[in-house]
């Protein structure tokens, strides 16, 4: 199930806020929201020893490529439309998160209703990822934001940057978008 980045750093910060006892709601509009996402990936994932062993020749060399594919520095631009709910906005966003066997722990910097910033961080073995992010409503119908994140994996090293921005298209959602 793909979820708009947007609703997904909504509901990160929901969530984070919520279990601290610290939540306050962006002040936006539900509905339909056009998501636009700018990500430049360096560096890259290794396959941790356990995975590799089980990976023929050929798999490998798929994964590799496609990370060198994704992973070069070049920024790529997605938009896509996703629809946002009062229940997502206060109460339940993010309840399909997961971060399988890894350890997290989220840091709430700063929450109002127009400003949000959080760092995540994440360790299992030897895989690790840390994330800051912020995110600002200009207005009810019009967020911005980024977020910085590394992550180091199979004893390789993956960095990324995205920025973010965010508008309200509209009050109803057409069929289909969620």
């Amino acid at each position: 199930m793909r979820k708009g980045l947007f609703f997904g750093v909504v509901c990160l910060w929901a969530t984070v806020l919520m279990a601290g006892g610290k939540f306050t709601p962006l002040n936006v509009k539900t509905g339909l929201w056009q998501d636009t996402a700018t990500t430049i990936v360096t560096g890259g994932l290794g396959i941790p020893p356990e995975l590799m062993s089980r990976l023929t020749p050929e798999q490998r060399a798929r994964y590799e490529a496609a990370m060198k594919h994704e992973a070069n520095g070049t920024p790529k631009t997605r938009t896509y439309k996703a629809c946002l709910t009062q229940k997502e906005l206060n109460e339940e966003p993010f309840a399909d998160r997961n971060h399988g066997n890894m350890k997290c722990q989220e840091t709430v910097i700063n929450s109002t209703s127009s400003d949000f910033e959080v760092r995540e961080r994440c360790a299992e073995g030897t895989s690790n990822s840390d994330i800051h992010m912020k995110v600002h409503a200009i207005d009810s119908g019009h967020v911005v934001g980024n977020s910085e994140s590394t992550a180091t994996m199979g004893g390789r090293t993956m960095h990324s940057t995205i920025k973010l921005d965010f508008k309200w298209a509209g009050a109803t959602c057409p069929a289909g978008v969620h």
